[in-house]
């Protein structure tokens, strides 16, 4: 059944004539006699007799319209509900994001954004694992790296800077490492997606040192604990150990040496029409992020 039809049907005995149905619809009369007769062919019965000033409902048309208008209009009225949530700032909005990175910077976006829209829920997924955006119906993901997803638009929000630290403690019983070879004599923490920590120098020559692990961990904020309490130097995120250099619990090595970060993304699905309460995020987001000077 082509519901379309179905549709102009229900329109045309509400309006009470084809030509006031065809204005409402805005259709020519021809194309939309045209279409009740297809309508009516593809039935096998006749539902209306029909003039251009006014027609009258068969037996058969008094049925249909009667059982089938009440349920044209309730699917009218929820679509208008759809509608007003996906133009307007309510609804709910599911976001992933690594776990330390959700904590430093997620969350106090998140509580911003919903203090300003207060008729916006977020339902929130800390992970460190990559989440399956399709199978949890994710709006918004946060990932830092290379995106690989063709069927999700990234936009890049800032470079993640690297840095090699360790407690005080650490490095006056062991020396303060003057290059990144120097570090193979101090125990390390490394996180397990780090093979190895790559240095450029002033000339953006790259020099590749391959940790080994004296611990190894997958939370970001279990290995800068580590660090603090003297176990070994690790490679983490600037903004990870920041406050605790600034209280002079951790302090940063080799810092004439650059160490490439990777790039942290802002994901949402490919869809040719956004929801206007994802676009507002998102801007949000970017505006904090170029704001903070990321």
């Amino acid at each position: 059944m082509n519901y379309q039809d179905l549709y102009y049907f229900i329109k045309v005995v509400q309006k009470g004539s084809l030509i006031s149905a065809s204005k409402y619809l805005d259709i020519p009369t021809s194309t939309l006699s045209r279409r009740l007769q297809s309508f009516e062919q593809e039935l096998g019965y006749k539902l209306i007799h029909r003039s251009a000033k006014k027609f009258g409902l068969t037996e058969s048309g008094q049925r249909f319209y009667s059982t089938l208008s009440g349920v044209v209009s309730e699917l009218e009225t929820l679509l208008e509900d759809v509608n007003s949530e996906l133009s307007s700032l309510s609804g709910d909005i599911k976001i992933t994001a690594p776990v330390s990175f959700g904590h430093h910077y997620v969350k106090e976006w998140v509580f911003e954004f919903m203090e300003q829209n207060p008729k916006i829920s977020v339902e929130m997924f800390l992970s460190n694992d990559n989440v399956d955006l399709v199978k949890n119906s994710i709006d918004i993901a946060f990932r830092i790296g290379e995106m690989t997803l063709n069927d999700w638009v990234a936009r890049p929000l800032f470079d993640n800077d690297l840095v090699i630290c360790a407690s005080p403690t650490l490095i006056q019983n062991k020396g303060t490492p003057k290059e990144p070879e120097d570090l193979a004599h101090l125990p390390l923490v490394v996180m397990k997606r780090s093979a190895f920590w790559r240095f450029y120098d002033q000339d953006d020559q790259a020099i590749t040192f391959t940790p080994k692990a004296h611990l190894r961990t997958d939370e970001i904020m279990f290995a800068k604990e580590a660090v603090k309490r003297g176990i070994g130097a690790a490679c983490l995120p600037r903004y990870v150990v920041q406050n605790a250099v600034d209280a002079g619990d951790i302090q940063i090595l080799l810092d004439h040496w650059k160490i490439k970060g990777k790039t942290v993304h802002i994901m949402y699905p490919h869809r040719e029409s956004v929801p206007l309460k994802i676009r507002t995020f998102i801007d949000f987001v970017i505006n904090k992020v170029r704001t903070a000077n990321l």
